[in-house]
């Protein structure tokens, strides 16, 4: 599973939106572990969070998790 998927399944990027190359291409070059800590944030802070604060329509954009 490349990372892309791994963050699709993760809850990060919704599925249907869809990436240009250059957003997958960023997406895959991420390390592991930055994949993992992403994941992990996700999972700590919850959906709740993340659906208050990036609005609808562009949560498949992950500069819009910056706090």
């Amino acid at each position: 599973m490349n990372n892309l998927q791994r963050l699709q399944s993760a809850g990060l990027i919704e599925v249907k939106h869809s990436l240009t190359p250059d957003e997958i291409n960023s997406i895959n070059q991420l390390s592991s572990a930055e994949v993992d800590a992403l994941i992990s944030v996700r999972a700590k802070l919850g959906d709740n969070f993340f659906n208050h604060k990036v609005p609808v329509g562009d949560s498949h954009r992950m500069g819009t998790m910056i706090l």
